[in-house]
């Protein structure tokens, strides 16, 4: 750790929460006192908070008053997660349809800090949450990148959409933290075309970070850039990618170029959720801020293990409570002990959001993360010369119509190729989706999202969703 990383730690940290009234570096203290803690005690902090929380909601927040009125339920019989169940399923609609009434009615509105969603896969969500939980929130992320050997005022890289580098806020208090504190340069991942690849490398020399952040597609690209020009990013220890689901293919190529160690997170500021994998790849939550149930639609939990919807309750959020809410994604949970020493639970493989899957249809829902293998010559990446003809493509996108049948898009890399050698890739899907009708088309361009991230997987298939 070096003289910035101190006085980072020491004075910029606790200095920017008495200015700005945030309490990171309490709550980060408190985190880090709690990391080893058994999954009983984890337990009883979650009830604890579950039961502040719903006895609050209960006398000050509009919505949950009349809701839990209208079902018959008491705020002193909600005691832990078995309890909960008894309470409905917030979605974004009634979010939308109640939102006035879902704001606390005893908080001074200047102490909101109001917040949105991406939208990138739909309308953004607009919500709020205080310093407080703001605070919390950041510290489940510092306490996590110091886990990989990351300090406080290491120099980070960030490619991705705005809700990770907002521009022209450089006076505000989150400017001031995002440039003193955690020294972020950001830089927009909508237009990683290779246009401006040579601009973002000179400000890569410039900077010499020690830290990548971003898209992981966004990463990618920028990755195949350097490896296209020769530039060895050497002072580079750690990779760390959020805000869509990390392709396998893209992990691999990303610790190949960089040298480095791939670390993902899921996350949620609608819900409270942040999970961060270990050493060991495992996604654990940080439970001391939220409480996760896998459900099915109508809100049923179900068992570890099970893909489902992601459904939170913020323990944390008395300014805009969100209970039981289903974020949009899909994943399972478990309960295995992992090596790294934490007792929290993890997620399984995040799916994506629920409306964006791909099924066949038999009514299986298909990993978006084995998508890419499929575009691998019978399903196998050890080969080198599968690898070399998967590397030939650029960009890929898998559309699925309303009927179920499959249109598989490729960019290939170099015009002049012979598309006839691409002609396994039907096989392999029509292999994995029985009954479907699979297309094979190469076009000059997939466009990305608003955000930058990549549409790799775009449904309208909705017969089991």
């Amino acid at each position: 750790m070096g003289i910035y990383n101190l006085i980072d730690r020491y004075l910029l940290i606790p200095s920017a929460d008495m200015l700005f009234g945030s309490t990171l570096s309490t709550q980060l203290r408190r985190l880090k006192a709690d990391e080893f803690i058994p999954q009983e005690k984890i337990q009883e902090i979650q009830n604890e908070k579950l039961r502040r929380l719903i006895r609050h909601c209960y006398e000050t927040v509009p919505y949950y008053h009349r809701m839990f009125n209208e079902y018959g339920i008491r705020p002193e019989e909600i005691r832990n997660k078995e309890d909960l169940q008894r309470i409905p399923i917030l979605t974004k609609q009634i979010i939308r349809d109640n939102y006035d009434d879902l704001f606390c009615t005893t908080v001074d509105p200047s102490q909101r800090k109001y917040a949105s969603t991406g939208g990138s896969t739909g309308t953004p969500l607009k919500y709020c949450m205080d310093k407080r939980e703001w605070s919390m929130q950041r510290a489940s992320s510092f306490r996590a990148w110091e886990s990989y050997g990351i300090h406080l005022g290491d120099k980070f890289f960030s490619l991705a959409g705005s809700s990770l580098t907002k521009k022209g806020q450089t006076l505000t208090s989150k400017g001031i933290y995002d440039r003193l504190i955690i020294r972020n340069h950001k830089y927009s991942s909508v237009n990683v075309d290779e246009e401006n690849m040579e601009a973002l490398l000179q400000e890569f020399k410039r900077i010499k970070p020690k830290v990548v952040r971003g898209y992981g597609s966004s990463l990618v690209v920028f990755a195949r850039y350097l490896d296209k020009v020769g530039f060895k990013p050497d002072t580079v220890q750690v990779v760390l990618t959020t805000g869509e689901v990390l392709l396998p293919t893209y992990r691999r190529e990303l610790e190949r170029v960089f040298d480095a160690p791939v670390y993902d997170a899921y996350g949620a500021g609608d819900g409270g959720i942040v999970s961060h994998e270990c050493i060991n790849h495992r996604l654990h939550i940080t439970e001391e801020l939220c409480m996760i149930e896998i459900t099915d639609k109508e809100g049923h939990v179900l068992p570890d293990g099970r893909i489902g919807y992601v459904t939170s309750t913020d323990l944390e959020n008395y300014v805009f409570p969100f209970i039981r809410y289903q974020v949009g994604d899909m994943s399972c949970v478990s309960s295995e002990p992992c090596s790294c020493g934490r007792h929290t639970r993890h997620f399984g493989e995040i799916m994506g959001r629920a409306g964006r899957l791909v099924y066949n249809k038999q009514g299986v829902p298909i990993s978006p993360t084995a998508l890419p293998m499929m575009l691998y010559p019978d399903l196998d990446y050890h080969r080198i010369e599968n690898q070399n003809l998967y590397n030939k493509i650029d960009r890929f996108q898998i559309r699925q119509d309303d009927k179920g049948d499959i249109q598989i898009l490729l960019k290939l890399k170099d015009k002049v190729e012979e598309n006839d050698q691409f002609s396994y890739i039907c096989t392999n899907f029509e292999n994995q989706f029985v009954g479907s009708e699979v297309t094979l088309s190469f076009v000059d361009e997939i466009p990305v999202l608003p955000s930058g991230k990549e549409d790799y997987c775009v449904s309208d298939y909705k017969l089991y969703d």
